[in-house]
């Protein structure tokens, strides 16, 4: 395939689906993109809208059942959805590739940068304005030493690559790992109140929440420790996610409009980042979307809705993808674990 040909279809790819993530209407409706996957999978390469949508999304702009044509796009994205969160499989390379076609304008924040970095992150985006060194890839990786981070087993170049090339500021999402472990030690004593308070996190879930959260932490470790055990890592996720939407939203607030690339799990609308920047900020428009490998036999796109405890969807829209391989990973966790 020629380099005009590839480029055509990357083109193509980012609008059709740049197009239906900012402008689809709150009804199911699955459209084929051009391929950048190689899969034989029916849902390969499909879009599916969840319905009934989630109340942070905006509504519906067109009676048709995929969207408001393309060319509007431009006119509607930022005011429609302020807020885009990219939920991802971090160790999908080809996820990297449709978060890096997403990136337009507003800004990036990231969870693979934790705050402790935002300062290089900061440095970074000064080298333009300056001096006369340019913002290039290495420059990126050498200021925030990406190579030591435990992100950089995962290939993000096609990320960075894409926001250095749009100008768009990156900003860091997570918290850094110290502050993690303290809170997941010590819970909600670890944060002095007044900052519980600005993040919503005196604000509680649910029991029914509480509870999902903690089966789907029990199912992620493979049930090697009985569930009231991560009671305290139930809480350190709530204050990652709280983080999350409070980096987005301030991202937001000063560039027009916000992408977050996170894992799937923290742009979860039932109890993830959107749950607190609606806390927040109500009338913010806020779009979730997953990035979803198939899986083989599984070929009705609602069974991979997630799903709130009282089965209403927890994403906005699903774009479905080619699976990559992970290995057992329960394997490695009993491995890990001695057991």
């Amino acid at each position: 395939m020629g380099k005009a040909l590839v480029s055509a279809v990357a083109l193509a790819f980012a609008v059709v689906v740049c197009g239906l993530i900012f402008s689809l209407p709150a009804v199911a409706c699955r459209r084929p993109h051009p391929a950048l996957f190689v899969c034989s999978h029916p849902l390969c390469g499909t879009i599916f809208a969840t319905d009934p949508a989630s109340p942070y999304r905006q509504p519906n702009y067109s009676e048709s059942s995929c969207g408001k044509d393309h060319d509007q796009l431009s006119d509607i994205s930022g005011q429609a959805n302020p807020i885009v969160l990219l939920g991802e499989v971090h160790d999908n390379p080809l996820h990297h590739r449709i978060e890096a076609a997403l990136l337009r304008d507003g800004a990036a924040v990231m969870e693979q940068f934790s705050a402790n970095q935002q300062i290089a992150l900061n440095s970074f985006a000064d080298l333009g304005k300056f001096a006369p060194q340019p913002e290039t890839l290495t420059e990126l990786k050498r200021l925030t030493d990406w190579d030591k981070s435990g992100w950089s087993q995962y290939d993000y170049d096609p990320v960075f690559k894409a926001a250095i090339d749009a100008k768009l500021p990156i900003y860091a999402g997570d918290v850094p790992r110290d502050s993690i472990m303290k809170v997941a030690k010590e819970g909600d004593g670890a944060l002095p109140a007044d900052e519980r308070a600005r993040l919503k996190l005196d604000v509680p879930l649910g029991a029914k929440l509480d509870d999902a959260s903690l089966s789907e932490i029990e199912e992620a470790h493979c049930g090697t420790m009985p569930k009231e055990a991560f009671t305290g890592m139930a809480y350190a996720q709530r204050y990652r996610d709280a983080s999350l939407a409070d980096a987005v939203l301030k991202a937001a607030d000063k560039h027009g409009s916000a992408i977050l690339i996170a894992g799937n799990g923290h742009v979860r609308t039932d109890r993830g980042v959107p749950w607190y920047v609606h806390q927040r900020a109500p009338d913010k428009k806020v779009v979730s979307v997953m990035l979803i490998e198939v899986e083989d036999g599984k070929n009705d796109p609602e069974a991979y809705v997630p799903r709130d405890p009282d089965g209403k969807p927890a994403a906005d829209y699903i774009i479905f993808t080619p699976r990559t391989d992970h290995g057992d990973p329960c394997e490695k966790m009993r491995a890990k674990m001695g057991k």
